[in-house]
C-alpha cells in the first residue's frame, strides 16, 4: 500500500518500479525476471528480441525446465520443455535460449508466414546461422510441430528485410511463381538503379513499402526517382503496402505479380542488369551458449 501511495507502479505481482521509470518491453523483462525461479529461460519471440531481433509481439515468453509449471501472470506466456545448456545464452544479463533454439521454438507454434518472417529476421540479424538452426530443428525431432518447423526452415532467406517481405516471398512461392528473390541490386547504363524487394523470374521487381520507412521527404523523393528509373528502363513493377500482403490481401498481391510477369514477358527486356549487392551485413553475432561458456572455462 505504501508503494502505491508513494507513486509507485505495479509492472507484475510483488514486483513494483519507480513512477519515473519507461515502461516497455526492457522493464516488463527485467520486472520478471526478478519473481522468475532459477533456470527458466525467456524464449521464443521474447529471447529474439533480448537478443536484438526486433520481432516481440506484445506478450513475454518465458520456458520452465520440463516438469515445472509456473505461476501464470498478464502478458505472460509458460512454456515447458528440456533446456540443455548449449541452447541457452545470456542475454543482457538474462537468461534466454538461443536464436536458434527460439526461431525453432516459433516455427513449432505459429502459423507458418509469420514463423517464417520470424526467421528470417532472426538469419538476418546475424544471431543465427543456418547450420545452428539446422541443429535445433534436428533436436527437436518427435516434438510437437517439428514437421512444420522443418517446412519454415526450408522457406527461410536471410536476405530478406523486412516481415512484410518476408510474407509476400512466401505467399509467391506457394503461389509457384518461378524465380522469387529477395535484395537484388539492379543497375543500367548510369549505374546503380535500385535494389529491388523481390525480382520474380528475372522480369517483375515487387516493393513492399513499410509504411514508416518510405513517408519521411527523403524517402518518398528517393523512391520516386528510383521508381521513374525502373519504369524509364522498362521494367515490370508492383508496389505493395505491408497492409496489402496480411491476411486475404495477399492472395490478391500474388495474383498481381502473376499478371504483371505475363506482361513482362510479352514486353521487350528491360535494359537493368544485376550488379554488386549492397544489402548491408549485420553487425551482430552469435552470442555464446553456457555450454561454450563453460567449455571455454574449463579449457
Amino acid at each position: 500500500m505504501l508503494l502505491r501511495e508513494e507513486g509507485w507502479r505495479r509492472v507484475f505481482r510483488d514486483v513494483y518500479c519507480s513512477p519515473v521509470a519507461e515502461d516497455g518491453p526492457a522493464l516488463r523483462c527485467r520486472a520478471l525476471a526478478r519473481v522468475l525461479p532459477r533456470g527458466v529461460a525467456f524464449s521464443h519471440r521474447t529471447a529474439l528480441w533480448l537478443l536484438g531481433v526486433g520481432v516481440l509481439d506484445g506478450a513475454l515468453d518465458v520456458t520452465a525446465p520440463r516438469g515445472r509449471h509456473l505461476e501464470r501472470r498478464p502478458g505472460v506466456r509458460t512454456h515447458s520443455a528440456s533446456l540443455p545448456e548449449h541452447d541457452l545464452c545470456d542475454a543482457g544479463g538474462l537468461l534466454a535460449t538461443s536464436a536458434a533454439r527460439a526461431v525453432v521454438d516459433v516455427a513449432r507454434s505459429i502459423p507458418l508466414l509469420e514463423a517464417v518472417a520470424v526467421g528470417d529476421a532472426a538469419v538476418r540479424s546475424g544471431r543465427t546461422t543456418t547450420e545452428l538452426l539446422q541443429a535445433a530443428l534436428d533436436d527437436a525431432v518427435g516434438l510437437r510441430g517439428c514437421r512444420r518447423a522443418r517446412e519454415v526452415f526450408g522457406l527461410l532467406d536471410g536476405r530478406s528485410d523486412s516481415p512484410p517481405e518476408s510474407r509476400l516471398r512466401v505467399g509467391l512461392v506457394r503461389a509457384g511463381l518461378p524465380g522469387v528473390e529477395p535484395q537484388v541490386d539492379l543497375y543500367d547504363a548510369d549505374g546503380h538503379v535500385a535494389r529491388a524487394d523481390l525480382l520474380v523470374d528475372g522480369l517483375v521487381v515487387v516493393e513492399v513499402d513499410g509504411r514508416e520507412a518510405h513517408t519521411a521527404a527523403e524517402a518518398f523523393v528517393r523512391d520516386r526517382r528510383r521508381q521513374n528509373r525502373l519504369l524509364a528502363a522498362g521494367v515490370e513493377l508492383r508496389r505493395f503496402s505491408a497492409a496489402d500482403v496480411t491476411g486475404a490481401r495477399l492472395s490478391w498481391a500474388c495474383t498481381e505479380v502473376a499478371r504483371a510477369l505475363v506482361v513482362a514477358r510479352g514486353r521487350p527486356p528491360a535494359r537493368v542488369r544485376r550488379g554488386p549487392s549492397t544489402l548491408r551485413t549485420s553487425r551482430l553475432t552469435v552470442p555464446p551458449t553456457l555450454a561454450d561458456s563453460r567449455s571455454r572455462q574449463a579449457a
